[in-house]
């Protein structure tokens, strides 16, 4: 009998969301800051899943603060129509949510997916229930006012669209949330003439949960099952930490539940890796959905539908960056579309001279998802700096406060290219090598940089020839790229990249000509 390992989806995969059309299962996920707005996953079993592309492509979010952007979207195939809801968060400090709750429609998959349409601005994590000729949205309406009395979090509000005129009729607070409080991430289903609400409570963090409440009445009153919560990691012994956010699909052989997931680095109650996608079977008891081990503690291995078979996984990737599409091979962008910052040409790829690694705007940064505690990582270079705010390399990045940077600079002294290590912690700057650079000779045109992280260790390394690798600084600390040491909120989780700074003159390019990441 196959097996449904989790996490399914490893890395930086929040906010999950399964939905079913026809024979092939969808599953998407949060990217916040990071462009294309939404990953799309495919599996035809729910064991075996694979990056079949993305939605929202072309977002702009420049000037979107750290874990603001793209927030939980939900997806739903009706009457052979795909429906994406989703939020746009603009900034998440303070009492206000500013955000933007949109709908786009497509016939496939794979699009063409409508104009974005409006649906509210009352709170974020929207979902749309469709049934008969109607639609319904149910979100979160948060309360910003700072008096007793008023809780953030200020119940579900259901309401009806209208695909022409928008939303119609009465909003109606329909579900106010079980005693664990932070209800969010909301679906509605209905089954055997119960409508049923499955939503997150518990905040996104190890009292992370996943609240069931039905009712015979759409409009409610709702009532909260039995067997709350349907799941939490809270005071379990369990891998997969802060499991909670997710949604419901029936199979040939029984229902499963997606959730988000987190787990901790050996020996550090931090994630690097951020949330990540997992699978539960569940059932129904006496009209109420239940895990099938008969308690609510998520599991590593799940028992798999039948005739279903564990394909090998390949994790490691490698690229010369030639002939490929940079969406379909898990490639991310920080907050605008890859074609502002990135060019193909016949050496590789050409990386645009861009803001600063703690930018809000126009950096040049392209990424890739921590898929492991454990890997390497490397990429080949050329870059030409004639200033010391020029420089390009190799990031292990978790957003604009917290980052290290192995690149290639220039020491005006000297007239000579360097190579050089900058770290940041939550805007703590340092440089590991403390000023004894490494020069670059002038007749190396490439330079070789990898990183190896292993737990909670980080360590760089350069080459001037691609064989023979040396070790450049200290042994560096993981455990800061983390939800849980970046100040603030922070959402995401670690990645590794490449890019190009150009504070000078905006006038220089770095020509990456090969990229690998081995999970060992």
């Amino acid at each position: 009998m196959s097996e449904i390992i989790n996490p399914i989806l490893r890395g930086f995969h929040p906010d999950p969301c399964i939905c079913k059309a026809e024979n092939k299962y969808y599953i998407i996920t949060s990217t916040f800051e990071w462009v294309p707005g939404v990953s799309v996953y495919e599996s035809d079993d729910l064991v075996n899943w694979q990056l079949h592309g993305a939605i929202l492509n072309d977002l702009e979010l420049l000037g979107i603060p750290d874990s603001a952007g793209i927030w939980a979207p939900a997806l739903t195939y009706y009457n052979k129509t795909f429906y994406l809801v989703y939020t746009v968060s603009k900034q998440i400090d303070g009492y206000f949510k500013d955000v933007e709750n949109y709908v786009i429609t497509a016939p496939t998959i794979d699009g063409p997916w409508s104009k974005p349409k409006f649906i509210n601005a009352s709170g974020f994590d929207p979902s749309m229930y469709h049934e008969g000729d109607k639609h319904y949205v149910l979100n979160p309406q948060w309360d910003p006012r700072p008096l007793p009395g008023h809780k953030k979090f200020n119940g579900l509000v259901l309401q009806e669209f209208d695909f022409e005129k928008g939303m119609v009729n009465e909003a109606k607070v329909v579900f106010t949330g079980s005693p664990t409080g932070g209800t969010e991430g909301p679906h509605l289903m209905k089954k055997d003439g119960y409508y049923y609400i499955i939503a997150a409570e518990g905040g996104t963090g190890r009292h992370h949960s996943i609240c069931v409440a039905r009712s015979k009445n759409i409009w409610g009153p709702y009532e909260v099952s039995p067997y709350h919560p349907l799941i939490t990691a809270w005071q379990k012994d369990t891998i997969l930490k802060k499991s909670g956010h997710g949604n419901f699909v029936e199979t040939d052989d029984g229902w499963y539940m997606t959730h988000l997931c987190a787990r901790y680095l050996d020996n550090h109650d931090v994630c690097i890796l951020g949330r990540e996608t997992a699978l539960q079977k569940i059932e129904w008891i006496d009209g109420w959905p239940r895990m099938v081990q008969g308690d609510n503690t998520p599991l590593v291995k799940v028992i798999a539908p039948k005739n279903t078979v564990n394909k090998e996984i390949k994790r490691d990737y490698q690229t010369d960056f030639k002939n490929i599409n940079l969406i379909k091979e898990g490639w991310l962008s920080l907050r605008t579309k890859f074609e502002r910052k990135v060019k193909f040409i016949n050496e590789g790829i050409e990386v645009k001279g861009g803001d600063s690694l703690t930018s809000l705007f126009n950096q040049s940064l392209i990424a890739r998802r921590f898929n492991s505690f454990d890997f390497e990582a490397g990429c080949s270079l050329q870059f030409e700096p004639y200033h010391y705010n020029q420089t390009a390399g190799l990031t292990c990045y978790y957003n604009t406060k917290v980052f290290y940077y192995l690149y290639i600079g220039y020491d005006e002294k000297k007239r000579q290219r360097v190579v050089n290590i900058l770290k940041n912690d939550n805007f703590n700057f340092e440089e590991p090598l403390q000023g004894n650079y490494v020069y670059i000779p002038d007749e190396i045109k490439k330079v070789h940089f990898k990183v190896r992280v292993k737990q909670d260790k980080l360590q760089f390394y350069y080459s001037f020839d691609g064989c023979d690798y040396e070790a450049i600084g200290p042994v560096l600390d993981t455990s800061i790229l983390s939800d849980e040491h970046a100040a603030g909120w922070a959402y995401t989780g670690a990645m590794i990249g490449i890019t190009a700074v150009d504070n000078f003159n905006k006038d220089t390019n770095a020509v990456f000509s090969h990229f690998y990441q081995n999970n060992k």
